[in-house]
């Protein structure tokens, strides 16, 4: 039911009842009634799960059927904060969630999901279906935390993280619309790379002047390509944020001070896998996550 697509931009939601789910509803369903978007929430029963390591089997229908309430449940609480009924499509599957994401935003606009489904005390792992979906989906991912509820007023500042060598050839104009959308300031962060000790060679450490020059030359970089992505998404307030350092410490920082935060993913072997900088902000931001793949068809809506 959820792939027949109706013309309409769709938000596909990952739903399963989990606190970080309800927080991806609470974000969907003001992402709905923001843009008049449809909304489908996604309810993917895991088949992986259905053996336990007691070798109790469960049944699949009746596990399809709880999902099934939850999301009625769910549909009524989407209906009462103002989106019509025929906005709103649901999807119960058997199989894995990621996977059933994924095929699904092929039809969206942008999916949201929440970081994790894991139980308390675990939240500083991002899940394994936040990064699946991350590095296939065709369309934006935003993932949400229960632990960063959005505040009620919005602060105003977008960022988005440039990656100089991708020259945010897919993030950075996904950003610039969106932050026009938003009436926000968008803050263009770009981390001048700190060199680590690894067990083959000593870190090499650069002096004041030399960070301060290649900040510089970053500078330049950024600035020449912003010219460019101005004149492309004229009425976009900008600042440009560059420094030398940690880029997971850093844009993990700045995220205490954004509404939301864009990064564009490197997805490859194995399994579309995205790198170490995107899923430590998945699971340590303050704020909301969009990541936009590089290598991503062009989105619905």
């Amino acid at each position: 039911m959820v792939p027949n697509y109706s013309g309409r931009p769709r938000i596909l939601v990952g739903y399963d009842g989990s606190d970080d789910a309800y927080a991806a509803l609470d974000y969907g369903v003001a992402e709905a009634l923001a843009t008049g978007a449809e909304i489908a929430l996604i309810y993917a029963v895991d088949d992986t799960v259905l053996n336990s390591v007691w070798g109790v089997v469960f049944d699949p229908e009746e596990i399809k059927q709880d999902a099934a309430d939850m999301i009625v449940e769910a549909v009524g609480e989407i209906e009462s904060r103002g989106v019509p009924a025929e906005r709103i499509r649901t999807e119960v599957v058997l199989g894995n969630p990621a996977s059933a994401l994924v095929k699904y935003s092929e039809f969206a606009s942008r999916v949201i999901l929440g970081r994790c489904s894991l139980g308390k005390g675990e939240s500083q792992f991002v899940g394994s279906t936040a990064v699946g979906v991350a590095g296939a989906a065709h369309c934006p991912v935003i993932v949400v935390s229960s632990n960063n509820p959005v505040p009620a007023q919005a602060i105003g500042k977008m960022g988005v993280g440039v990656n100089i060598e991708a020259k945010g050839r897919r993030g950075l104009p996904w950003a610039m619309d969106e932050a026009k959308r938003l009436g926000a300031q968008l803050q263009v962060i770009s981390v001048v790379k700190a060199s680590a000790r690894s067990r083959w060679r000593a870190a090499q450490v650069l002096t004041v002047e030399q960070q301060d020059e290649a900040v510089d030359v970053t500078r330049i970089r950024i600035e020449s390509i912003m010219n460019s992505m101005r004149e492309k998404h004229p009425g976009v307030d900008t600042n440009i944020d560059i420094c030398y350092g940690s880029p997971v410490d850093t844009l993990v920082k700045r995220s205490r001070e954004l509404d939301l935060l864009v990064l564009e993913v490197q997805s490859g072997f194995p399994g579309n896998a995205i790198g170490g900088v995107a899923r430590a902000l998945m699971a340590h931001g303050h704020c909301p996550i969009a990541l936009i793949r590089s290598k991503d068809t062009a989105s619905r809506g």
